[in-house]
């Protein structure tokens, strides 16, 4: 019945397209072979699970008309794939040939049910396939090992705590050295000023030691702290009036950058006695940043301290932790140490501290590889230190002396300088 109702249609659409295909002779061969298309039923073999327009009622789908079975030729000739299937070769779910492979469209399950029930074939996952092909790769490479560091290891008993960096920290420590002359300012940089001096720049940094205690700050952030004022008075004129307010903007934006917790603006217009307001330092703040570029991270004396420290063994020695950084700050309120670089102030002050406690090897060997300096090169700023030592229980700045000589710096500062460091007194006539 079905084949009969879409003859019938397919007569009626060729009796009101008879008039249209008398005129055009060319085309009428193509619309007749089209339309005798669709007056057959699909094929039984055909794989897709869309049912006949025919028999649904409803027209052809592109995809239908795309699928339907070749045309038969005028003159009794037919493609070859129109041969096979009105001879019946192909038939839905006949067995397949040995060695023929399934199509993509048989492999797709027709229903939600037949996907449900239609067995998982477990394949490789990407995350392991890249794993495989990871290894297949560096397997076939040959790997070679790193060159050995000519400096003596001091850090493999650091290799399994990620915090010390022990895979890098001798590259730091060579790209602090290469760096350390860009970030440090000329010994004589006092004498641009026109209205401060090297004696108020000491009593500034005196103060702000006072100040740094007070907060209970970090000690790099004291360190970088002295380095901007030094690098932002190079660069620009300043009056005495303005020196303060430089000092505790140096000091808040060292506090931004080292410190967990830094202290707000309002605790540094407290700590000045208020003598610059809360928009005066805040707009220092944009000055001497832009001054100076924004560069911040910079390696100073404390830095280079901690890694001589553990390259002569006395990191775990508190005595002379203590006194050596006493030392170091000792030369920071000194405009006269401005002359020396930071790592060699560092080793010359870690060298004077073995020496105050009666060290048996006053400078290893693996002090001196690490931070590559000579004795004959150290020994002339440990004697300037020893003599900074031997001064500052008596001089008018003491603000470190006095942080010092606490019991919680196991009273550093009252160490006796060693005396074969101390410059040579003239003879007395």
């Amino acid at each position: 019945m079905a084949m009969r109702a879409a003859n019938q249609v397919a007569e009626g659409e060729n009796g009101v397209l008879s008039n249209v295909m008398a005129g055009k002779a060319a085309a009428g061969a193509k619309a007749a072979v089209s339309l005798q298309g669709q007056s057959k039923r699909r094929a039984l073999g055909d794989l897709s699970n869309q049912q006949p327009a025919a028999a649904a009622g409803k027209p052809a789908l592109a995809k239908d008309k795309a699928t339907a079975p070749a045309p038969v030729l005028e003159g009794g000739v037919k493609t070859r794939a129109a041969a096979k299937r009105a001879d019946g070769a192909v038939i839905k779910d006949a067995p397949m040939p040995t060695g023929a492979t399934l199509r993509p469209a048989q492999l797709v399950p027709r229903t939600r049910a037949q996907a449900a029930q239609a067995p998982r074939v477990q394949g490789p996952s990407m995350s392991s396939l890249l794993s495989q092909r990871s290894e297949a790769f560096v397997g076939s490479q040959s790997v070679r090992a790193p060159p050995p560091s000519p400096l003596p290891d001091i850090d493999s008993g650091d290799k399994l705590n990620p915090l010390m960096a022990a895979d890098y920290v001798n590259d730091i420590y060579y790209f602090y050295k290469r760096v350390e002359p860009k970030y440090k300012v000329p010994a004589d940089y006092m004498d641009k000023q026109t209205d401060i001096n090297e004696k108020m720049r000491a009593i500034l940094i005196d103060w702000l030691v006072e100040v740094h205690l007070k907060f209970k700050l970090m000690p790099e952030t004291l360190f970088l702290t002295v380095n901007l004022i030094d690098r932002f008075l190079n660069e620009k004129q300043v009056t005495r009036k303005n020196l303060q307010l430089v000092g505790v903007t140096s000091m808040l934006i060292a506090s931004k950058y080292e410190e967990i917790w830094a202290p707000e603006v309002r605790d540094f217009v407290y700590i000045s006695d208020r003598a610059y307001t809360k928009e005066q330092i805040l707009g220092m703040e944009k000055i001497m940043l832009n001054t100076l570029k924004f560069q911040l991270t910079l390696p100073t004396t404390y830095n280079f301290l901690a890694r001589d420290l553990k390259a002569a063994n006395m990191h775990f020695d508190k005595d002379v932790t203590m006194l050596s950084s006493y030392l170091i700050e000792l030369a920071q309120v000194d405009a006269d140490m401005l002359q020396y670089n930071y790592s060699i102030i560092a080793v010359a002050a870690l060298h004077v501290a073995m020496c105050a406690y009666d060290k048996p090897d006053t400078y290893p060997r693996a002090l001196e590889k690490h931070c590559g300096y000579t004795m004959q090169e150290v020994q002339p700023v440990a004697s300037a230190l020893a003599e900074l030592m031997q001064k500052a229980p008596t001089s008018s700045l003491t603000a470190v002396w006095k942080k010092y000589s606490s019991s919680k710096y196991n009273e550093a500062a009252k160490r006796t300088p060693p005396a074969h460091l101390l410059p040579q007194q003239p003879p007395i006539a």
